[in-house]
């Protein structure tokens, strides 16, 4: 695999760094540098659901705050440079986290992401960040990962509506509170 001279790599990571420090996404003293690679937790804020309770119908239960482990490897910024790891409970057809509380079957922290798939060495953190979020919060049921949560997830989300779920819950968006809070408003 291409990898950057290791000063010029350092750079850029640190640069990534600063840029999800911006965002206020790393989890408080999980960078980890190693010789070739650092490893740190990132907290997503989004909509997303985790499994209740339940007897006959499916429980939800909204959940604003997800857990991921990154691991920068020094091939990055190229294709395969990067590892992630989802660490938090969450009822999604395109994520296998960890940590499946409402199941007997082991996580494996998978997530499907296309933004991965058409990942460039001028892809950044950011980026991924924000498709997280993005992907928390639109699940794709008809691309669903071949787990039994994540099939049960996708037959849920095929026949419910996440905007439903969203006003049933009576939540927004985050991406909609960012928005909102951009508009200030003057009486005369």
């Amino acid at each position: 695999m291409p990898e950057l001279p290791f000063e010029i790599w350092k750079d850029r990571i640190n640069n990534e760094i600063k840029s999800l420090e911006y965002l206020r996404v790393i989890e408080k003293d999980s960078i980890v540098w190693h010789e070739n690679n650092i490893e740190l937790f990132i907290n997503i804020k989004a909509i997303g659901f985790i499994l209740g309770d339940f007897k006959d119908n499916i429980n939800l239960i909204p959940q604003r705050s997800h857990r991921i482990f990154l691991k920068i490897n020094r091939s990055f910024p190229y294709p395969g440079g990067i590892d992630f790891s989802w660490h938090s409970n969450i009822f999604h057809p395109n994520i296998h986290p960890v940590d499946l509380a409402s199941s007997k079957e082991l996580g494996t922290g998978y997530i499907c992401l296309n933004v991965l798939k058409q990942w460039s060495r001028l892809s950044d953190l950011e980026t991924i960040v924000k498709a997280l979020q993005k992907l928390i919060e639109n699940p794709n049921p008809d691309d669903p990962l071949k787990y039994n949560i994540c099939l049960e997830a996708a037959d849920f989300f095929k026949k419910t509506n996440v905007e439903d779920l969203r006003d049933k819950y009576n939540i927004e968006a985050e991406e909609e509170k960012e928005h909102k809070d951009d508009i200030i408003i003057v009486d005369d």
